[in-house]
């Protein structure tokens, strides 16, 4: 029996909430094809939505200002915003790439 301890950096998406879409985009759209849901799916997944989130940080600064770390420029309400639209985007990969998967195996990877 190996000792390896597997240590996850904290993630951005919720992993188990994932995996039940995936499974449930799977059921409707592709007949329960796929029971299983892969680490490197996962992953891919993470990694997507860390892209998405890289993009949305402003590449200049304004009259060469630096930012300043504190001060909170938007409201609760701009936050929930982007929360939403954050699911959204989350959603549409999720979606994406189990409709992309070829229908081999019972295990969605990447």
């Amino acid at each position: 029996m190996s000792d390896t301890i597997i240590e996850r950096t904290e993630s951005v998406i919720n992993r188990s909430a994932v995996k039940t879409y995936a499974l449930g985009i799977s059921a409707k759209h592709k007949a329960g094809k796929f029971t299983r849901v892969s680490e490197d799916f996962l992953t891919a997944v993470e990694a997507e939505v860390e892209s998405f989130i890289r993009k949305l940080n402003p590449t200049i600064c304004i009259h060469g200002e630096a930012p300043q770390a504190d001060y909170l420029f938007i409201t609760k309400l701009a936050r929930e915003k982007l929360e939403s639209r954050l699911n959204d985007v989350t959603r549409a990969i999720i979606f994406n790439k189990v409709m992309r998967h070829p229908s081999v195996g019972c295990t969605l990877k990447d």
